[in-house]
């Protein structure tokens, strides 16, 4: 017992040990002029100094302090380094990882940085290997690892974004494939049909809708003629999710109480502990360039993300866009290790890159380059193809979204965000003169080859992307005639510009549109608060139709003498129209919709399926669009033999839907919030289980869901940060985060924030009253 105690004590004070400094003075070498770190009872730190080198300083050495494992985790997934941390479990993800080579990459992008920014790089990364060093232990998660963290280097700050870009693109150029398979093995008629939108939930800012889905005629397919194919989706299907989300909105001055204008921002990204954003205030005085900018950042970078900088607020949505270029390899005649384009046979450059792995010999990945990229994988044939990524290019990561804190209108920060290497975003930006506008920040590449997204030959005349778009060309929409800008991942305009910013996974508009009527909606005038009832909008009206079809297969089955679906009909009854963690109904109807879609996307591109059978398909969300057309037309040619008709196929979908998961016992008391509880989780506690009470935030059930409202919500996906603000009325605007300012289990702020967050408790943007103060001298 003695030893058992002994081991426990000396366990909590090496825990302890790695517990920050936050009061009193202490030394910081590189500092210009003394700086002040105070944090407010929830541990935000507000930085302030005479120069903005030190500001980076600082904001280095309390990332250092507060979140370095998480760091660094970030820098070796980008590099395909976390097997040398992690054990031989991640060799198969660093292979996948290392390919795109983001650590040479980042290399590069750091030699041509400016000096302005390359010295706030070399502030923050000395700053941060500071803050590492100020601890009195290492952080616990390197003593459960028996690890020792690695010093930060300055392209380790270019490898966070490219974490991002992994996060927020698609990395293998999977959609294009896909899109390629399909335009290759189904008919025309029927890729046409699967290839348009669903125009009734478009809600692009300038009006425009997308293509409307016209049903195939039986004489152009007939899926009843083809036998013995696969028609069922795979089992996995309905477990694998596709999440998307981040939601923002600009209103004008002309429609608030003060005449500024108003940013919303919600980021919707997987969660975990700690979360991947970190709040800061910082404040430079005494300067001729005075800065006052409060925002999120991202451990392992030196700026302020999203966020107001007292003139100009701006946050982000994943804008989907088209960023890279499948090229699909043509293979040279006599097999030789090469292949084919327009200038003669080519052959591979091979580079070799070495993976070090914990407790296991170091491992070799042999990676084929070409002029376009890295060879990533083989297409359905079989063939090798080139991903032609802009994050390849080092001037993709340019670290010139640091030049937003110094913008002061809404035309200065678009400029910036033109100009910014990040992965591409829809921008919204509000000035405190009352202008709003919305751009694509991050550069947008020129494009070679057909529209649509379709993999190129290598054999094709041009091919892959041709350099970058001229910043005056960027898409952008200044003061719209109603006041109001709005995005969440769909197209947000038409026209040339949509075709510059193409489509490589766009969510359809349903969340937007809903957005949209909120906004117009809200009573005026409109402030920061008012947003926080649109962020929390958790009414399925997507879902209503759905519900209703539902409803009719059930009372067709009744009206035949079937009472198979009593207990599903009285649930439906009690439908609150909302994702509500108490409806038993919005389940049912949810699993329903995804049952019939699962069966009917996969049973029209079963020919693509027996034709490359590897080939992993994905749902697109433009599917609703065809989806809703057979569910009111329900031609008979567009049903499998393996169904009777489309009766069948739908009773079949029912009963699918009705199966009860593992938790439930009664369809009644099967809630949504049983299947879709929170659970946001700290990277080792899957590994070690008996620390998850100790590492985990509480689980919790809150309202919202994965598909099209917007309060975006899965078991462990949702609004990473909330907020808005209008510039230069700060002390209005209002922010949650789910999760705390630091990683460390033992401190007060490991959790801080979170349940305000789960029970959408305002809390205020700005950091409260200092409640420690942390002088730092040079």
């Amino acid at each position: 017992m003695l030893i058992a105690a002994a081991a426990l004590l000396t366990a909590w004070l090496g825990l302890r040990a790695s517990l920050p400094t936050l009061d009193g003075r202490a030394s910081l070498p590189g500092l210009k002029y003394p700086l002040s770190i105070t944090r407010d009872a929830a541990g935000v730190p507000t930085i302030s100094g005479q120069d903005r080198t030190d500001l980076a300083r600082g904001l280095g050495y309390v990332h250092g302090q507060d979140r370095y494992f998480q760091m660094d985790l970030l820098r070796r997934a980008a590099a395909g380094e976390l097997s040398a941390l992690l054990g031989p479990g991640l060799i198969d993800v660093d292979r996948q990882l290392r390919v795109h080579r983001f650590r040479e990459v980042a290399k590069q992008a750091v030699s041509k940085l400016d000096a302005q920014n390359r010295a706030l790089i070399d502030a923050y990364v000395e700053g941060v290997n500071a803050g590492l060093a100020s601890l009195n232990g290492r952080p616990f998660e390197y003593w459960v690892l028996r690890s020792r963290p690695k010093p930060w280097s300055a392209e380790d700050v270019v490898l966070c974004v490219h974490a991002m870009y992994l996060q927020l693109q698609d990395a293998e150029g999977h959609l294009q494939l896909q899109r390629g398979l399909l335009r290759a093995t189904l008919p025309e008629a029927l890729w046409q049909f699967l290839e348009s939108d669903a125009p009734e939930w478009d809600a692009a800012i300038d009006g425009s809708h997308g293509i409307e889905p016209r049903v195939p005629l039986a004489s152009e397919v007939d899926l009843r003629a083809l036998k013995d194919l696969p028609v069922l989706p795979p089992e996995q299907v309905l477990e694998h999710l596709n999440l998307v989300g981040s939601n923002n909105w600009a209103v004008a001055g002309s429609r608030t109480n003060n005449g500024g204008a108003i940013v919303a921002n919600d980021m919707h990204l997987g969660l975990r502990v700690p979360n991947i954003w970190y709040r800061a205030r910082l404040v430079q005085t005494g300067a001729d360039t005075a800065l006052d900018e409060t925002g999120v950042t991202l451990p392992g970078t030196p700026s302020i993300v999203a966020g107001s900088n007292g003139s100009v607020a701006w946050g982000f949505t994943n804008s989907y866009g088209e960023f890279a270029a499948v090229i699909r390899l043509v293979p040279t005649p006599d097999g030789s290790d090469g292949y084919l384009t327009a200038l003669g046979p080519r052959h591979f450059d091979y580079v070799d890159e070495p993976i070090e792995v914990s407790g296991a010999p170091t491992q070799h990945l042999r990676i084929a380059q070409t002029p376009w990229g890295p060879v990533v994988g083989n297409d359905w044939e079989g063939h090798p193809y080139v991903l032609n990524w802009t994050a390849h290019d080092p001037d993709a990561t340019n670290m010139r979204l640091l030049e937003l804190e110094q913008a002061h209108t809404v035309d200065e920060a678009l400029g910036v965000a033109a100009r910014a290497g990040i992965p591409g975003q829809n921008m919204l930006v509000a000035d405190k003169s009352g202008h709003i506008g919305w751009t694509i920040a991050g550069r947008l590449p020129r494009r070679f080859g057909t529209a649509g997204s379709l993999p190129q030959l290598s054999t094709d005349a041009e091919v892959g992307l041709a350099g970058w778009l001229p910043e005056a060309d960027q898409p952008r929409i200044v003061d719209p005639p109603g006041g109001l800008l709005w995005s969440a991942n769909a197209r947000v305009i038409g026209g040339p510009g949509a075709d510059l910013i193409g489509d490589d996974g766009l969510d359809r508009g349903a969340r937007a549109a809903q957005i949209h009527a909120d906004l117009l909606g809200a009573s005026p005038p409109f402030t920061p608060l008012s947003s926080l009832g649109v962020q929390l909008d958790d009414r399925a009206l997507f879902l209503e139709r759905w519900r209703a079809l539902m409803i009719q297969v059930i009372e067709h089955e009744h009206a035949a003498g079937s009472h198979e679906h009593d207990a599903a009909h009285e649930v439906l009854l009690h439908w609150s129209g909302h994702a509500d963690p108490a409806d038993a109904a919005y389940r049912l109807v949810n699993l329903f919709r995804s049952q019939v879609q699962a069966r009917a996307f996969y049973m029209l591109i079963a020919p693509a399926r027996q034709r490359a059978v590897e080939f992993h398909f994905e749902i697109p969300s433009s599917f609703e669009g065809p989806l809703w057309r057979l569910m009111q037309q329900r031609p008979a040619h567009l049903v499998a033999s393996y169904y009777a008709d489309w009766d069948a196929f739908l009773r079949e979908a029912l009963r699918a839907g009705e199966k009860l998961p593992a938790p439930c016992e009664k369809l009644a008391s099967c809630t949504w919030g049983r299947v879709n509880a929170v659970r946001v989780a700290h990277p080792l506690a899957r590994a070690l289980p008996m620390l998850a009470g100790f590492l985990d935030m509480p689980t919790v059930t809150v309202p919202g869901a994965h598909d099209d409202m917007p309060r975006i919500q899965g078991p462990d996906f949702g609004a990473s940060e909330r907020f808005s603000v209008s510039p230069g009325h700060e002390r209005e605007g209002y922010f949650h985060m789910p999760g705390g300012q630091s990683g460390h289990p033992l401190s007060p702020f490991y959790r801080a924030g979170f349940d305000a967050w789960a029970k959408a408790s305002p809390t205020p943007f700005l950091p409260g009253p200092p409640a420690h103060v942390l002088t730092l001298a040079p």
